[in-house]
């Protein structure tokens, strides 16, 4: 793959670079998560920090390490688990998700836009617009479809599995796009209502034993987490696309 020169950022780009590396300073300080690489700015994240380890809460806020250091879900876990007891309780679970709620309610009207949307997506975390190259992919099969099935049944007779795609891919819960995944009413805006309830599924799913707890046990390893993890295939094995 042959990648285009980056061209030189325009004020306003500049500025934007600017106030991003303001914002993650903030998130890397809060979260003892490891700081963006040199430049601060998103471009740079996706450039120069292919090689990151990457977590993103099931509120939708990153956090990266450096290849060798922990997983950075430890990271999450810290700033979660305030009292430091070794487990997240619910109320915790909720004002970890609210913090980042207010992060990203930028003129502060208790709504995430679509404006505000778009700055997470291009600016906070710029990884989930992408596909990992260190993640394998299910192998989907063609099935033909049966003319004499049941509209109701799967046409692919279970062969076809989705892919990993945006936050899913560094995540503990298969969300996509967690922020977008809050609108219960599809209105293009998060309301604080709509963060609670989409707060209150997400600490049900990790709270596996139902005991009002989440502890690290329970937490699934991600996809990328399993990525990083994985033996290589050989000595020989072919490094994937951009060195990873």
């Amino acid at each position: 793959m042959t990648l285009l020169p980056r061209p030189l950022l325009s004020w306003p780009r500049l500025y934007r670079t600017v106030l991003s590396a303001a914002l993650f300073a903030g998130l890397a300080a809060s979260a003892q998560a490891q700081p963006m690489p040199p430049g601060g700015g998103p471009e740079d994240i996706q450039m120069e920090g292919r090689g990151l380890q990457v977590f993103v809460s099931p509120s939708g806020q990153p956090f990266r390490a450096k290849p060798g250091e922990p997983y950075p879900v430890a990271a999450w876990f810290a700033q979660a688990d305030k009292d430091h007891d070794g487990k997240i309780s619910h109320d915790e679970f909720q004002a970890d998700a609210f913090a980042f709620f207010q992060m990203l309610d930028r003129n502060h009207d208790k709504y995430i836009s679509s404006p505000e949307n778009t700055f997470y997506e291009n600016e906070v975390a710029p990884e989930i617009t992408q596909i990992d190259p260190r993640i394998d992919q299910p192998t989907n099969f063609h099935a033909d479809r049966d003319s004499d099935m049941q509209t109701d049944n799967d046409p692919t007779l279970g062969r076809y599995q989705k892919s990993i795609q945006g936050a899913s891919q560094y995540g503990v819960i298969d969300e996509p796009q967690p922020i977008r995944g809050a609108d219960a009413n599809y209105d293009f805006r998060i309301s604080v209502d709509e963060w609670t309830n989409a707060t209150n599924q997400r600490f049900s799913v990790l709270d596996a034993n139902g005991d009002g707890f989440i502890t690290a046990d329970e937490l699934p390893k991600t996809p990328a987490q399993r990525a990083l993890e994985a033996p290589k295939k050989g000595p020989g094995a072919k490094k994937k696309r951009f060195g990873w």
